[in-house]
C-alpha cells in the first residue's frame, strides 16, 4: 500500500474518504471541517483557476442552517475583487442591508430598488441601462466606425427591440395562462416599432403600456396591413382580445408596478445591486411571477449593456455574480420561470456572469407541474460548476445519486449536519447550543466522484458587529427578552469571532 497513491490504483485504497486540502483561491469562507484548513472558493474565481469549467453553483440545505449567510459572504467577497453582485428579485428579503453596507473607496454605494405597490415602479417597456448606452454609441459612431465595428449599433438597438417584446409577451402570456398566437406576438414588435418611428417615442423616451394598448387599439395602416384586415371594424375584432390582455397588465393586481415609468434604473456604476420584491403579495404567484421576470429582464439587460460599452472600449470591463436565492419560489411563481432560468445557467458563461442558486432541497424541483420543468430543472444541477451541500436528510442524497456521488464519509457528514438540537427547557433562547449542521457544507467542485471539502463558514469581527447575516431580525426583541442572567462579563469578543 506504500507505494500506492491516494487514488483507487492498484491493491491501494483512497484514504481521503472526505477531501483533505481545498484551493486558498477566491472568497474566504471558513475552515476545512477535519483539517481546520482555510477554505476559500467563488465561482468566478475558480473559473478563472480551472478548477470548474462553468461560474455557477447549486446551493441545497434545509432552512436555518445557514445558505444565505454562505452567500451573503461570496457577495461580499465579490464586492472586494470589483465584480458586481446582482440579486434580481430578493424576495424575503434577505440581500438588502448587505447591499445598502457596500460603499467603495470613491463614495459609491450599493443600490437598493424597492418594487411593490406604492412603491418603486418598473416599465416593462422600458429600454433599459441597455437602450441608455445607444445615444453614447451614436455620439462616438466616428469611433466605432474606424474600429469597424459601427454596426454594434444597429445590433444593440434590434436587442432593446427583442428583449422588449420578449418581456411583453411573457407577461401576457402569465396574465392568459396560455401562449400567444404567432401573429399577436407580431402584431407587438409593429406597433412598438412604430412607437418609435411615428409617436415621438426613443429608447430614451420609453412609451408606457397604455401607449402601446392606445396604437393597437386605433391601429395604423402598418398594423392593418400585417394583419391582413379588411377595414377598420375587421382589425379591431382581431386585436380585440390582444388589447384586453394588455389592458390587465395595467389595471388590477399588476397596474401599480407596471403602469408607470421605472422610478429608479438599474445602475451598474454601484458596487453592488439588489432588487426587493418582498413588498409583492406572498400569495398572488401571477403577480410576484411578472415581477420576477421583469426584474431579472432589467438586470440581464443592464448587464448587457456593460458589456456593449466594454466591446466598443469605451468603458473597462466588468464581471457580474447573479444570485437567485429561494429558487423554489422563483420555479413555481408561474408559467415560464423555468426555461428562463434555463436560459440563464446556460448563458451565464458567455455573459460574463457568474450565478449562484440557492433552494432547499431537489424536492422543491421535483415538485414542478409537469416532467418536462422538472426534467429541466434538474439540469440545472447537472450543469452547475459546483455544488454546495448542507445538512440534507438521507432522502435527498439519494434524489442526488443520479447527479453526483457522495462517499460513505460525506453522506454521513451531510446527513448529520441536517438533525437539530434536542431542546432544553432549563436554557434560554440565547444560551441554546446551535444545530449542529449550522455553516457547516460540502463543497463538491466535480461530479465524477472526486472528494468533496467540507468547510464550516467563519464570520468576521464585523460581520457579526454589523448584524448583517441577522435573519431573524424580525423575532430578535422576542428572542432577546428571558428572564436568564445575563452573559458572563467573561464572554470576550475574541469568543464570538466563529458564529458558527
Amino acid at each position: 500500500m506504500a507505494a500506492q497513491t491516494s487514488t483507487n490504483l492498484g491493491c491501494g485504497f483512497n484514504p481521503w474518504v472526505v477531501g483533505a486540502t481545498a484551493p486558498v483561491t477566491g472568497v474566504p469562507l471558513g475552515v476545512h471541517v477535519s483539517t481546520g484548513q482555510d477554505v476559500s472558493a467563488d465561482v468566478l474565481s475558480w473559473f478563472k483557476a480551472g478548477i470548474i469549467a462553468n461560474p455557477s453553483a447549486f446551493v441545497l440545505s434545509l432552512p436555518g442552517l445557514g445558505k444565505s449567510t454562505l452567500i451573503r459572504k461570496m457577495f461580499i467577497g465579490a464586492v472586494a475583487q470589483g465584480h458586481v453582485p446582482i440579486v434580481a428579485g430578493d424576495i424575503k428579503p434577505e440581500y438588502v442591508d448587505v447591499t445598502a453596507a457596500m460603499v467603495t473607496p470613491d463614495g459609491r454605494r450599493g443600490q437598493v430598488i424597492t418594487l411593490g405597490h406604492g412603491r418603486d415602479q418598473l416599465n416593462p417597456l422600458a429600454a433599459g441601462a441597455l437602450g441608455s448606452v445607444i445615444p453614447r454609441l451614436e455620439a462616438n459612431r466616428e469611433k466605432l466606425r474606424a474600429a469597424g465595428i459601427e454596426e454594434i449599433i444597429e445590433s444593440t438597438r434590434e436587442a432593446v427591440h427583442s428583449r422588449q417584446v420578449t418581456m411583453i409577451v411573457a407577461l401576457v402570456e402569465l396574465i392568459r395562462g396560455q401562449a400567444l398566437a404567432d401573429w399577436e406576438a407580431m402584431v407587438l414588435s409593429v406597433a412598438l416599432r412604430e412607437l418609435r418611428s411615428s409617436e415621438g417615442f426613443s429608447f430614451d423616451h420609453p412609451p408606457l403600456i397604455t401607449d402601446l394598448v392606445d396604437l393597437i387599439r386605433r391601429g395604423n395602416d402598418s398594423l392593418r396591413d400585417k394583419t391582413s384586415s379588411t377595414d377598420a371594424e375587421h382589425y379591431r375584432s382581431q386585436v380585440h382580445a390582444l388589447v384586453l390582455s394588455l389592458n390587465a397588465l395595467t389595471d388590477g393586481s399588476l397596474g401599480q408596478i407596471f403602469a408607470g415609468h421605472t422610478t429608479t434604473p438599474i445602475d451598474v456604476s454601484a458596487p453592488a445591486i439588489c432588487i426587493d420584491v418582498s413588498a409583492v403579495a406572498r400569495g398572488d404567484k401571477k403577480l410576484k411571477a411578472a415581477v420576477l421576470l421583469a426584474c431579472w429582464s432589467d438586470a440581464y439587460g443592464a448587464m448587457e449593456a456593460a458589456h456593449v460599452l466594454a466591446d466598443c472600449g469605451l468603458t473597462p470591463q466588468k464581471y457580474f455574480l447573479a444570485i437567485l436565492d429561494e429558487l423554489w419560489q422563483v420555479l413555481g411563481a408561474g408559467a415560464g420561470m423555468v426555461q428562463r432560468v434555463d436560459e440563464l445557467t446556460r448563458l451565464n458563461r458567455t455573459s460574463g456572469t457568474g450565478l449562484l442558486m440557492i433552494t432547499h432541497t431537489a424536492r422543491d424541483l421535483e415538485a414542478l407541474p409537469n416532467e418536462v420543468d422538472v426534467k429541466t430543472a434538474m439540469g440545472f444541477i447537472e450543469r452547475a460548476g459546483m455544488v454546495i451541500c448542507g445538512g440534507l436528510p438521507r432522502g435527498e442524497l439519494d434524489r442526488l445519486s443520479g447527479v453526483l456521488q457522495f462517499t460513505s464519509a460525506e453522506s454521513e457528514l451531510i446527513t448529520s449536519w441536517s438533525q437539530g438540537v434536542p431542546p432544553d427547557r432549563t436554557l434560554p433562547h440565547d444560551e441554546l447550543p446551535p444545530p449542529l449542521g449550522r455553516g457547516r457544507f460540502m463543497i463538491k467542485p466535480s461530479k465524477d466522484g472526486s472528494a468533496g471539502i467540507p468547510v464550516r463558514v467563519v464570520l468576521t469581527r464585523t460581520e457579526i458587529e454589523t448584524g448583517i447575516h441577522d435573519t431573524n431580525s424580525r423575532f430578535r426583541q422576542m428572542l432577546d427578552r428571558n428572564d436568564a442572567a445575563p452573559p458572563s462579563s467573561q464572554d470576550t469578543p475574541e469568543q464570538t469571532m466563529v458564529m458558527f
